[in-house]
């Protein structure tokens, strides 16, 4: 089943991949295919430049541009793409980052601290006097506040990539994110930087988890969940077509809130309506409702002491959990702790 997913996985990375010195528009929504230097016989063979790659504009428009050769001078914007490309052993290549939503991650910690990370998001200006020559970051990256649309990158010779779960691809409804978008992340960055191997590996761990689960599953009942974050009165649902709601299911989970097109948020009384098995609330660092921080494991209090959901299963089992963005949105890196996060709770025995 891994190598499937990861053969599927290489055919769409190819057929996406895009980056800086020429760019055009497709006349479809369909990627560019392939010049023939890009053709791959399996994740381990070499990066064949020139390469072209496809990426989104602000627009939400597939755009391409091609490489000559592997970045050299990369400015990495977000956790996510922070974490890969030190995971992808890329260190030496970046010029400038920004944008940690909390603790990088431990084994990334040492090869971080080399690096020229900013405390503040510097001007347009500033990122262009690093002279990068890429630039991998969020669809958010790419306003006219921040950073500019990719054109104007791309008109300087300067690639860039925006993370396929950052709304780059439109409405998550008519495009759901989900774990493999995440896997794909890895695996076209490592094709754009010739260190397939490397990627391959970060994505088969992921995928050896989840194959673990399914197993582990096959045949049984899968208990209920429900991946919230209260937003004062309304809970916001990390449903189906999120990335949130994927991890759980990916996690072992059925959702009992959050189906395919379900994206609102709900009321209490939609919850308790709902009576999932599990609840996941979500936190990250300087979350608060109202004036209280929650952050932390003090995120489950928001349902625990709540005597309105008193009468929730998962009240009553003791089945209420913390559970951090970074694991369930842009989560590169902390893809597979997501998926554990969910997985470990729901289902002890398999870690036992």
């Amino acid at each position: 089943m891994k190598k499937t997913i990861s053969l599927l996985l290489t055919l769409i990375l190819v057929l996406s991949l895009a980056a800086c010195s020429s760019k055009e528009t497709p006349t479809d929504d369909s990627p560019n295919p392939p010049t023939e230097n890009n053709q791959m016989e399996g994740s381990s063979q070499r990066t064949q430049y020139p390469l072209t790659v496809t990426t989104y504009n602000y627009e939400k428009e597939q755009v391409t541009y091609t490489l000559e050769q592997a970045p050299q001078r990369v400015w990495a914007q977000s956790q996510d793409n922070i974490e890969i490309l030190l995971a992808l052993g890329l260190k030496d290549k970046i010029v400038g980052a920004y944008g940690l939503d909390g603790d990088i991650r431990e084994d990334l910690a040492a090869d971080f601290s080399e690096i020229n990370y900013y405390d503040s998001m510097p001007s347009k200006e500033e990122i262009l006097a690093l002279e990068p020559d890429f630039i991998s970051g969020w669809y958010s990256t790419f306003d006219e506040k921040r950073l500019g649309d990719v054109d104007f990158w791309h008109e300087r010779g300067v690639g860039t990539y925006m993370a396929l779960n950052s709304a780059c691809r439109g409405p998550a409804a008519e495009n759901p994110q989900t774990v493999e978008h995440e896997c794909q992340d890895i695996l076209t960055l490592g094709q754009i930087f010739d260190v397939q191997e490397r990627a391959q590996e970060l994505v088969d761990e992921i995928h050896d988890e989840l194959e673990k689960i399914e197993q582990h599953l096959a045949g049984k009942t899968r208990l209920t969940a429900a991946v919230l974050e209260d937003e004062g009165g309304t809970y916001r649902v990390y449903g189906e077509d999120v990335l949130g709601g994927n991890v759980a299911m990916s996690g072992g989970a059925e959702l009992a809130v959050g189906k395919h097109g379900e994206n609102g948020n709900i009321s209490a009384e939609d919850l308790i309506a709902a009576n999932p098995d599990a609840i996941f609330m979500v936190w990250y660092d300087g979350y608060t409702v109202g004036d209280t921080d929650y952050a932390g494991e003090h995120v489950v209090q928001l349902i625990t002491e709540n005597p309105a959901f008193s009468s929730l299963s998962a009240v009553q089992n003791g089945r209420v959990y913390p559970i951090n963005l970074s694991g369930i949105y842009c989560s590169g890196m902390r893809t597979l702790d997501g998926v554990l996060d969910v997985a470990r709770n729901l289902y002890p025995e398999l870690y036992q």
